[in-house]
């Protein structure tokens, strides 16, 4: 049983100098990060698309991911969870950094524009001149969502391209204090004549300051065709509009060892929500399911109608019946949650003299289905699987950790920690776990944060001797810079009183950033490293950890001793029938390393000086 209750760059020389003077004395917030989505498209889909010109009409709400077909994307990124209700799954985000999270540019102040979303080349003169009135261009927007707000002089800008090639503004929004970061906004505008081309192109930009992720801007559920009008802001379409989440109390992601312990007491309800974007009230039913890749599954709700029938353009969370069963997994996995709604949703089509046009490339059930996932490996979790934004201090001998909790005995094997700047590589750092954090570290490793791995987000830290806890543990690690060193935070489970920091000696519990850090405790019931018996040919050291004599019998020639900085230290020593006795009574608590040469080789022992 568990206990506990419920690509990216950043040169902000500048910013952050101004910010190691202004803030000493908790965890900061950077962010958010940028990420990238790329829709998974057909074959088919490739093969037509790249052979056909872009033709009314078009649709995207994103759900899918970015869609390099129908777009070009300068800057702009993709989220799934910085959108305060959105109109469906998935937004695109623009603000004053590029899609690496590298600013615009290095001077603070410097305003201009950041981040583009441009439509590819839409024929527009394929369109009849009796409909070129009724051609209307409709979107979803908010200002800031999760990320920074922009101000008054900030600005979201829609521009059309002319058949000379020159952009042209045609809707613009400022930013400020009145604008709604709870709720997305639609608007629709309608296309001038000029326009109508066969190279016509339309794209939103921000226009904010470029020093960093600031004045972000949210777009969502664009729509453009023929026979509309001002009033035509509804859709036959109904849509999930988030990821969907199980969690083990607090945990987002357990080990194997502990997964069959689970009860149903212990397991969340999953929750999502709909949005009805059709003006008329609407019958659904939804599905979750549970599943692992050979196979076993189980079914948490089976559709499930929603009551009461919900109404024109409600928007409402649901939450799964009780998890009573879970499938059986039997080696390290990852478990998928399906939901998916049952709503009659089709392609879009049009009626024209009695005879129906499907349009296959506006598929209104794309974004009803989500699928997230429940890891089951090797570790624990708060973190939902990957970073939001980052949290970081800026104090040189200055350490972060986070709690965890567990009812039973376990073996740490090794922490991850997602630091999210690869310009961070080669800074040292000291790796630590603590069984409580007045007292000395139970380990301590200097080490230098390596440069990532492709296709890996965090960065695994081996320990390398059998560390045993038991009920609270705190993993984290101290840094030996002024800078910050970026750490991922995961927005989507808020646990933020299990983050700690030590800047001035003191510990303090976080106050100042929601959400989990990712910094994870592999763990394993099992020792794994072998603890050998004591024999003739090996090393006997006692007592450890030591407060003042350290006694070192057996077999060896010579004998070193180093802090945890690396550096050699000579304390007292005193020679006896057995080894040698060591005096650590005027050394600093921490760890030490003692290297010693024996007929079998050299061997290494840790110990701790309290």
């Amino acid at each position: 049983m568990i206990m506990g209750k419920r690509p990216h760059i950043f040169f902000w020389s500048v910013l952050l100098t101004l910010f190691s003077f202004q803030v000493k004395a908790q965890v900061v917030e950077f962010g958010p990060i940028p990420k990238i989505q790329f829709k998974n498209q057909s074959k088919a889909e490739l093969n037509n698309r790249l052979a056909i010109q872009n033709q009314l009409p078009l649709w995207d709400d994103f759900s899918g991911g970015m869609d390099t077909l129908k777009w070009d994307f300068s800057g702009s990124t993709y989220s799934t969870t910085m959108g305060n209700h959105p109109p469906s799954f998935g937004v695109i985000v623009l603000d004053g950094v590029d899609e690496t999270g590298r600013p615009y540019s290095r001077q603070i102040r410097e305003q201009g524009a950041g981040d583009y979303l441009t439509s590819k080349a839409i024929d527009l003169s394929a369109v009849p001149s009796n409909q070129r009135e009724s051609t209307f261009l409709s979107f979803f927007w908010q200002a800031g969502g999760k990320a920074e707000m922009p101000d008054e002089g900030d600005a979201l800008t829609l521009e059309f391209l002319s058949a000379d090639s020159v952009w042209t503004r045609i809707w613009q929004m400022n930013g400020g204090p009145d604008r709604d970061r709870e709720n997305f906004t639609q608007e629709i505008v309608s296309v001038p004549s000029e326009f109508f081309h066969s190279d016509f192109r339309f794209r939103f930009v921000n226009q904010g300051r470029l020093s960093g992720p600031f004045d972000t801007w949210l777009v969502d559920y664009v729509y453009f065709n023929s026979d509309r009008d001002f009033e035509d802001l509804f859709y036959l379409d109904r849509a999930l509009t988030r990821n969907n989440y199980l969690f083990a109390g607090d945990y987002a992601a357990i080990p194997l060892e502990f997964y069959s312990e689970l009860s149903s007491d212990e397991l969340l309800p999953i929750a999502n929500e709909f949005n009805n974007l059709e003006n008329r009230f609407r019958a659904m039913e939804y599905s979750i399911l549970l599943s692992e890749e050979s196979g076993n599954s189980s079914t948490v709700n089976l559709n499930t109608p929603f009551n009461p029938v919900p109404n024109a353009r409600e928007r409402r969370v649901f939450e799964s019946n009780s998890i009573n069963n879970l499938p059986e997994i039997n080696q390290q996995t990852d478990l998928e949650i399906l939901t998916y709604l049952t709503t009659g949703d089709k392609n879009y089509f049009e009626i024209s003299q009695g005879d129906t046009t499907i349009f296959e490339s506006i598929d209104y059930r794309i974004n009803d289905t989500v699928r997230t996932f429940f890891p089951v490996r090797d570790y624990f979790a708060y973190d939902v699987g990957s970073a939001d934004y980052s949290a970081g201090i800026n104090q040189r001998s200055g350490m972060l950790a986070v709690k965890y909790e567990v009812d039973q005995p376990i073996f740490l094997t090794g922490i991850s920690i997602d630091f999210t700047n690869p310009a961070q590589a080669d800074q040292p750092i000291d790796i630590l776990i603590w069984n409580d954090l007045e007292a000395t570290p139970i380990y301590r490793k200097e080490t230098l944060i390596p440069l990532k791995e492709a296709s890996k987000d965090l960065i695994f830290f081996p320990i390398d001797t059998n560390i045993r806890v038991q009920g609270e543990f705190f993993v984290g690690f101290a840094q030996f810079s002024n800078d910050f060193l970026y750490v991922g935070l995961s927005k989507e489970n808020d646990q933020a009183e299990k983050i700690y920091y030590n800047i001035n000696g003191a510990w303090a519990q976080n106050e100042e950033v929601r959400g989990s850090l990712i910094i994870r405790p592999h763990v394993s019931l099992a020792p794994p490293f072998e603890e050998l018996e004591i024999s003739p040919e090996n090393l006997r050291y006692f007592p450890n950890p030591v407060e003042s004599n350290l006694h070192i019998q057996g077999n060896f020639q010579e004998l070193r001793i180093f802090d945890s900085f690396g550096r050699e230290i000579f304390p007292e020593r005193i020679k006896d029938a057995q080894g040698e006795i060591i005096n650590f009574i005027k050394q600093i608590p921490g760890i030490y390393i003692i290297n010693v040469i024996t007929p079998q080789g050299p061997k290494s022992i840790r110990i701790l000086v309290k």
